[in-house]
């Protein structure tokens, strides 16, 4: 029997609630375990001076600073994504991010340091506490890239223009596990993209625009401004009180946004 549109609609909040918290929850505790794990190797080495805390006071501070610096790349990130979305290759993002973070971590581990009274708080200190700010800031951000990093392919294993046209190079970013599934829909969380397949979902470090570029050869739309759908992965088209949500394969439901309902409308797609 048919379920009713306010049914399907409770179905993910009790049958996968718990399974979205944790799997939205997966890149900040990967993000933030670098971090407490570079305060625990900082910790062990007395870096900068620190052996003249105890243990306890020594961790607190290298956590302290290690989170803090990471909530500050953070935020650069958030406003890079915003100002130059796409542009420019991975390695001169990751450079200009860098060039960007070391200046407030540097001001940020200044005050904490003149809070402790290692320093005074004076200016001429900032440029005497950037040498050992840089080498760690270079250091988070490779850690960083390395865990987050998507398979790349190399010049001698270029795709050809068919295979690109059938999503190849996109699916070449996913889990092996992945690869040859049937792609129902992309939805965009943070950073993040999450990709719901016929083998399930995976998250990949990548945004929802240059997806759905790498998408062409499959027929889809954007219907949401975080969610892309493929039109064979459409199960039902859910109407209620203005609201439409597109019901998909695998138990999924994508939202549809006022803003594409009269494109999709125009293609046949509500």
């Amino acid at each position: 029997m048919r379920e009713t549109a306010s049914e399907i609609r409770e179905m993910p909040v009790t049958a996968v609630r718990a399974s979205r918290i944790t799997d939205a929850l997966m890149p900040w505790a990967k993000t933030y375990g670098i971090a407490i794990g570079m305060a625990l190797f900082l910790t062990a080495i007395a870096a900068s001076g620190t052996e003249v805390f105890s243990l306890p006071a020594r961790f607190l501070y290298w956590a302290s600073l290690m989170v803090g610096g990471t909530f500050i790349a953070h935020g650069v990130s958030f406003v890079m994504d915003r100002i130059m979305p796409g542009r420019g290759s991975n390695l001169l993002r990751i450079l200009i991010h860098l060039a960007l973070i070391i200046v407030p971590i540097t001001v940020m581990v200044w005050i904490a340091n003149a809070a402790l009274g290692s320093i005074p708080l004076h200016p001429k200190y900032l440029l005497y506490l950037v040498g050992p700010v840089a080498p760690i800031c270079v250091a988070m951000t490779t850690l960083y890239c390395l865990a987050n990093r998507t398979p790349m392919q190399s010049h001698a294993h270029a795709v050809s223009d068919e295979v690109a046209a059938d999503a190849g190079v996109f699916r070449q970013r996913l889990p092996f596990k992945f690869r040859h599934a049937d792609i129902y829909a992309l939805s965009a969380e943070d950073h993040y993209l999450r990709v719901h397949t016929s083998a399930g979902q995976t998250l990949i470090l990548m945004r929802l625009y240059d997806a759905i570029r790498e998408l062409d050869g499959i027929e889809g739309s954007q219907t949401h401004r975080s969610w892309w759908v493929a039109k064979d992965a459409i199960e039902d088209v859910i109407k209620d009180n203005g609201r439409v949500t597109f019901r998909l394969k695998g138990e999924v439901n994508a939202p549809v946004s006022c803003s594409f309902q009269k494109a999709l409308k125009s293609d046949g797609w509500l």
